[in-house]
């Protein structure tokens, strides 16, 4: 009855708008569906981006009336937790759009590769394309260009963030999309790799082979990838009654001099072990450790959560965690197409991993 009530209200809304005014695109553009854009929506129902931004996608806290008006303003009813409208347009362009972290392009990452790779294979598969697109936390404007101008059917999103813009932008537009990793919000589907067991379960290998002073050296808390991993560690740590001494934690490395800062603190604390993030902090501490004549195992063991062809050539051979990242990339790509085919689907898909031992921890 309460649903029903909130209909004949956004109906009546949205009636009463269109007898007081014929709606125009604005000459900043419409959404997919037609949809103004938030700012045009905010500006004439005289609330802020935010709310209408929650108003759409059904987050946070909105008034049922504001939720209605904004509804109304956009042409569909105002009922809770309702899925955004899709492009009604019969017509496909057979694109996809991988989202990509703009400094990202600045790095060379074996693993954003090769999920790129098992994107673009599974993508080939189902006669669509890839296009690539750059977007920052505080800079969104390429794909909010792509989807104004109505060049992709759907998105991926390579890296997931505590705080992502570019899922309200994709919410406003009404695009389907999938994430690579971890998002708070259950409704939206992601592909991931199960990045907390596997952290968890190096920092027990490394207890069980005598290890007792870990040293955790990580990127951003930015990326949920990177506080998974941190938590992972975490758990490790508790799994042996071990308390966690925030003098062996260095987090937030995403520069050299950042992480030669961070090694000399942790090497202060005299660790017997360096557990990093990811490849290139234990690629780049190697050759540091190497530097200052400290000898791994020997003197310092070191070890790395996430393992690639960036780690084949280091003398010792470090011990790393496998993941299959092409086959990740392939899973997220044929989620969004079974999506975007109106198939129902588990929201969640975690892989498996391997701990693979090497000299680097003997």
């Amino acid at each position: 009855m309460l649903e029903e009530k909130h209909n004949q209200f956004a109906r009546l809304f949205a009636k009463k708008l269109r007898k007081k005014r014929r709606v125009q695109p604005m000459a900043t553009g419409q959404g997919r569906d037609g949809r103004p854009p938030i700012e045009e929506i905010a500006q004439a129902l005289g609330i802020s981006k935010t709310t209408v931004s929650r108003a759409l996608s059904g987050k946070g806290r909105v008034s049922e009336e504001t939720r209605a008006k904004v509804f109304a303003y956009v042409g569909r009813p105002g009922v809770e937790g309702s899925a955004p409208v899709r492009r009604q347009d019969p017509g496909a362009t057979h694109n996809l759009s991988l989202v990509i972290p703009k400094h990202f392009m600045q790095l060379d990452l074996p693993f954003l590769r090769k999920c790129m790779g098992g994107v673009c294979t599974m993508a080939a598969q189902r006669g669509y394309d890839l296009l690539l697109c750059y977007v920052s936390d505080t800079d969104t404007v390429q794909l909010e260009r792509q989807l104004a101008s109505h060049k992709v059917d759907g998105v991926i999103l390579s890296r997931t963030m505590s705080d992502d813009p570019s899922i309200d932008l994709l919410q406003q537009y009404g695009v389907p999309f999938v994430a690579i990793g971890r998002i708070e919000n259950d409704d939206i589907p992601q592909a991931d790799n199960d990045q907390l067991g596997a952290a968890s379960e190096m920092t027990r290998v490394l207890f069980q082979m005598g290890a007792r002073r870990i040293a955790y050296l990580g990127g951003s808390g930015t990326y949920t990838v990177n506080a998974d991993r941190l938590r992972g560690y975490l758990r490790g740590l508790a799994e042996f009654g071990v308390a966690a001494d925030q003098a062996l934690i260095r987090t937030g490395i995403e520069s050299d001099e950042q992480r030669t800062d961070a090694l000399e603190a942790v090497l202060e604390q005299h660790p017997d072990c360096l557990l990093c993030c990811d490849d290139r902090i234990a690629f780049d501490l190697m050759h540091e450790l190497r530097n200052r004549h400290i000898r791994v195992p020997e003197q310092l063991r070191l070890a790395s959560l996430y393992d690639s062809e960036l780690l084949a050539g280091v003398t010792p051979a470090i011990s790393a965690v496998q993941f299959d990242a092409e086959r990740l990339g392939s899973t997220a790509c044929r989620m969004l197409l079974d999506v975007m085919a109106g198939k129902d689907i588990p929201l969640r898909q975690v892989q498996g991993y391997q701990v693979i031992l090497r000299e680097s921890t003997k």
